[in-house]
């Protein structure tokens, strides 16, 4: 049902209206500029146009050097850390273009020059952001072990051909407006050609009357031989207006066992050992505050699909991710902790936090992906932004669902990804229906009840129809 959705969704052909191509900004030091519209739509439609940002940024290219991995025939920049850290320099106002896709309900900002990355996601309704937004472009200690360094710039990445965040999330993407017709925009962000042995492709599409928005990533072989190699996109987030997740963070994910990549934490399995989810040894994991140290896991034996998320219970606001798990067969998370958490100004000049959602063709980093000469992979997936319905049960791409039971009351929550109409069916574990309620709801007005299920004490299972009578989304 998801691909028969999604190629409903999709419009056939693509108009190029040009390259959006520019150099790294070097050191600019210039006061935002509002955005210049490239094409206007009405205000049911999508606009797509043009802008800068400005944001502090340390001196990287001071402490940068040319290096080249021989496997992938990759040329990338190493940097010195320990010397950054030494002589602690001071960062400088720097402009940064952007490119904007919004439509009545979502406003995406992407980073052609910075890594090519989704780098804001705004839900116009409540205001509140999708992903962590970094105010300063810092070098941290981490990334791959040959780059020595990495920029938490926030948003979503895409790192290949190595792991730990590859070594394409610096670097400026071409960007090119395959479509804009005031009903779908599609943007292009394609990694230049430098003689590397892979290239990707990731197309940002927004429609109108839609409040979520799809990324496809194209991975292509160029060499004339099989490969082995690593893609990983990365979702830095932090739902809601603090920057910052709270402790009633919950983590979403269809399994109940997962592989340890990573912690600091000593109570938990050492890395790549199961460790049950989402509670182990009496603690529930899935809520962010109960963890103590940084910790990294990945689904085991590999995604379930067809979706993860976060919800921020105390912001009211999360994300749910919405892929193919036969393709995307890695689901990872990464957390800084909580009660021990990894200090902030390894990141970030404030005190600002996120949580990370990984997403790769491999199902853990332990793993490779290979593809034969010549060859490409790609596929299509579905981002929608939440609130209002307090958390997640169950997600597609017609919306999210969300329930609790208190006693004999069953609260409910529904919001979709864009306007509906139908009925909740409520059955039994007998498959008796208890109930039956009408649904209307919009992306800016989730839809939320109140059932008595007094007398049903086993199992329910929820049924969302649309208006035709079909089942669209189901949550036990």
């Amino acid at each position: 049902m998801f691909f028969e959705q999604f190629a409903n969704w999709m419009l056939a052909g693509a108009l190029a209206l040009g390259a959006l191509v520019s150099p790294l900004a070097q050191g600019r030091s210039l006061s935002a500029h509002p955005p210049t519209p490239h094409q206007s739509a009405a205000s049911s439609g999508v606009r797509f146009y043009e802008g800068t940002v400005t944001l502090p940024t340390y001196p990287i290219e001071q402490y940068q050097s040319s290096a080249f991995d021989p496997k992938y025939h990759w040329r990338y920049q190493r940097f010195d850390y320990d010397r950054f850290r030494a002589e602690a320099p001071k960062p400088a106002r720097r402009t940064y273009r952007t490119l904007v896709l919004e439509n009545q309900f979502l406003q995406l900002t992407l980073l052609p020059e910075l890594g090519g990355r989704i780098w804001r996601v705004v839900h116009k309704p409540t205001g509140n952001d999708v992903f962590y937004r970094n105010e300063v472009v810092k070098p941290t200690p981490w990334g791959p072990p040959g780059m020595q360094g990495w920029l938490n710039v926030g948003g979503i990445e895409w790192g290949l051909p190595v792991i730990e965040h590859g070594y394409t999330w610096g670097v400026p993407w071409d960007a090119t407006v395959e479509r804009a017709d005031g009903g779908t925009v599609t943007v292009a962000l394609t990694l230049p050609d430098d003689g590397q042995d892979l290239t990707a492709t990731i197309r940002v599409t927004l429609r109108a009357g839609e409040a979520g928005f799809e990324i496809a990533p194209t991975v292509t072989n160029l060499t004339g031989a099989a490969i082995a190699f690593d893609f990983w996109h990365n979702a830095v987030l932090a739902p809601g207006k603090a920057n910052h997740p709270s402790a009633t963070t919950r983590i979403v994910l269809p399994t109940d066992v997962v592989t340890v990549h990573s912690t600091a934490d000593a109570t938990l399995p050492p890395a790549n050992q199961p460790m049950t989810w989402p509670i182990f040894s009496d603690r529930d994991l899935s809520r962010l505050g109960n963890w103590h140290d940084y910790l990294g896991f990945f689904e085991r034996p590999a995604a379930h699909g067809p979706f993860v998320g976060l919800y921020d219970v105390a912001q009211d606001a999360g994300v749910v991710r919405i892929f193919p798990a036969d393709i995307v067969r890695g689901s990872k998370v990464f957390g800084l902790g909580w009660s021990k958490a990894l200090d902030s100004e390894l990141y970030t000049d404030d005190d600002s936090a996120y949580v990370e959602l990984h997403a790769g063709l491999a199902p853990t980093f332990f793993e490779q992906t290979r593809l034969a000469a010549g060859d490409s992979v790609t596929w299509r997936e579905f981002w929608q932004p939440l609130s209002g319905i307090g958390g997640v049960r169950a997600a597609n791409a017609t919306g999210a669902l969300n329930w609790t039971r208190q006693d004999d009351a069953l609260q409910i929550g529904f919001q979709p990804a864009r306007s509906f109409v139908g009925e909740l069916v409520i059955v039994d574990n007998a498959l008796v229906e208890v109930e039956r309620v009408k649904v209307k709801a919009t992306p800016a007005k989730p839809w939320s009840t109140t059932v008595s299920v007094a007398g049903n004490a086993g199992l329910l299972h929820l049924m969302l129809e649309d208006s035709t009578g079909s089942v669209v989304l189901e949550s036990r």
